[in-house]
């Protein structure tokens, strides 16, 4: 089973080069994050044609998240149980034969004085309770983009962002507190050292520089870390005619 994970933000804008993408890498799974569209006018159709299954939380401008799969799944449920920020459209699970999968889009939190960051470390507090009541169940995938660099080799300068929103030390204890708590961070798995990155901004040639952040996450219980074959960033999809500026992590299982 090949499962993976993107940031498109706004599938509108960036439908192109996720179906060359897909054309290309034929994964079983997309989770896809920030696709911006309300669920009526989501651009399904191309993605039906090439046997994709479509399942959607999404909103208008801001937000959305989506799961494109091969099967269906056998359920779906949206955003975080308790409805905490219900408004905002950042969570899907769906429920395969022998994996659940939770696509999550975290809050950004905008700057470290905001309220905005208060709500961000609550969202990772209960995406973690969710987390741990799924993974009773079985085989759990919780992957999207987390909006935080984990380690020091995941941001190109840690010194700078050290204290900066998506590398500040609140957030970092909250991710440790999944991998404290038995999920791995399956990219570290088999990339255990040296520098990558997932996500670079669209400004100051930040990715020509290779000025980046791992944002983009794949978290394994460990019933599905035994699974676990191979993980890698695809980075090409970042040089292609209007990027997201993130791109693909990418998930490959056996015996699901």
């Amino acid at each position: 089973m090949k499962i993976a994970t993107w940031n498109v933000n706004s599938i509108r804008a960036r439908e192109e080069p996720v179906l060359r993408w897909l054309e290309k890498e034929s994964p079983d799974v997309l989770c896809m994050q920030e696709t911006k569209v309300e669920d009526a006018v989501f651009p399904s159709e191309g993605f039906t044609r090439m046997g994709y299954h479509v399942h959607l939380n999404g909103q208008k401008t801001w937000n959305g998240v989506a799961i494109l799969s091969r099967n269906d799944p056998e359920r779906v449920d949206r955003d975080l149980p308790g409805g905490f920020l219900i408004e905002q459209k950042r969570v899907i699970t769906a429920r395969f034969p022998g994996i659940t999968i939770v696509n999550v889009y975290v809050p950004n939190g905008g700057d470290v004085a905001l309220e905005r960051f208060r709500d961000k470390l609550e969202f990772l507090d209960r995406l973690r309770e969710y987390a741990f009541d799924l993974s009773k169940e079985g085989p759990l995938a919780v992957m999207g983009d987390f909006n935080v660099a984990p380690e020091e080799d995941d941001v190109h300068d840690p010194v700078l962002l050290d204290g900066t929103v998506c590398f500040h030390p609140d957030e970092r204890k909250r991710l440790r507190e999944f991998l404290d708590n038995g999920m791995s961070d399956v990219f570290r798995t088999f990339n255990p050292s040296g520098k990558a990155y997932s996500w670079w901004d669209y400004r100051a040639a930040a990715f020509r520089r290779n000025m980046g952040m791992r944002l983009d996450l794949i978290l394994l219980n460990r019933s599905a870390e035994e699974m676990a074959t191979s993980c890698a960033i695809q980075a090409e999809p970042r040089a292609w005619q209007k990027p997201s500026d993130h791109v693909p992590v990418v998930l490959q299982l056996e015996g699901v």
